[in-house]
């Protein structure tokens, strides 16, 4: 029978920086005094989650024909965080101490995990889904709220792809193929180099493309190739919807359960 993600219950603190997700495009860094605790499913370690002092960073530009498109995006996060993958964090972190807990607001630990545990149902387990995890996956998976309260989605495919959505900026980047929606615009690239801008400035390199959705739809799927798993994260589903050129069903893409 499925079980829900539970927290572990016992808790960590970073004693220095540490980027517990890191792209040559991309990272996400727990200072020093963070609190964390891992994930379990069904009693193995598929993560973690954190509460403290954190960041992220995305550089979204894409060079195209018309010149740079997309942004770079920096921020903090705040609230429960929660990252689904391989990690280290033992090397960097100790047993957190009644200080630590207090540092972050926190009256023990108990009432920590707690609000861990409600965090939990909000993003994975819904009121009454059960979400099980690939303990086979090789992505990384990370899913958080910057200072804003605005979602941040950062996957990492074992390829190095990448997949970042933050309120209205989309960013996908495969091994030939990108896909990047932002204030300035849509620039899509497909495996044979060509480009479709759409901007301020207009359309350009419509001729290349008969249809947009289609080109969207097939360069995303090939740069979330290899990302098993995804298909039960709720908090991916709600970020891929309100995309331009957005699909009803998110279930469209081969993503194996």
């Amino acid at each position: 029978m499925m079980k829900r993600l539970i927290p572990d219950k016992n808790v960590m603190t970073t004693t220095e920086d540490h980027d517990i997700l890191s792209h040559e495009k991309a990272y996400v860094r727990m200072e020093a005094g963070c609190l964390w605790v891992y994930i379990l499913d069904d009693g193995v370690r598929v993560g973690a989650a954190f509460i403290g002092p954190a960041s992220f960073a995305v550089d979204a530009i894409a060079e195209t024909d018309v010149g740079a498109m997309g942004e770079s995006v920096v921020g903090t996060l705040d609230g429960v965080q929660f990252y689904i993958g391989p990690n280290s964090l033992e090397n960097v972190s100790r047993e957190a101490t009644s200080g630590d807990l207090q540092s972050q607001g926190f009256a023990s630990e108990e009432a920590l995990v707690s609000t861990i545990e409600t965090a939990i149902v909000e993003q994975f387990n819904g009121d009454t889904k059960k979400t099980k995890l690939d303990k086979k996956e090789k992505s990384s998976i990370f899913l958080g709220k910057d200072s804003d309260g605005k979602p941040v989605v950062l996957v990492m495919g074992e390829d190095r792809g990448l997949v970042f959505t933050h309120g209205k900026n989309v960013f996908v980047l495969g091994e030939d193929n990108m896909v990047s929606v932002s204030k300035s615009g849509v620039a899509i690239t497909n495996r044979d180099g060509k480009n479709l801008i759409v901007g301020k400035g207009g359309i350009v390199g419509l001729d290349n493309f008969l249809d947009i959705g289609p080109i969207v739809t097939r360069s995303v799927t090939e740069a979330m190739k290899g990302l098993r798993g995804l298909k039960s994260l709720k908090s991916m589903k709600r970020g891929m919807k309100g995309w331009p050129y957005s699909w009803d069903d998110v279930d469209d893409f081969d993503w194996d359960d």
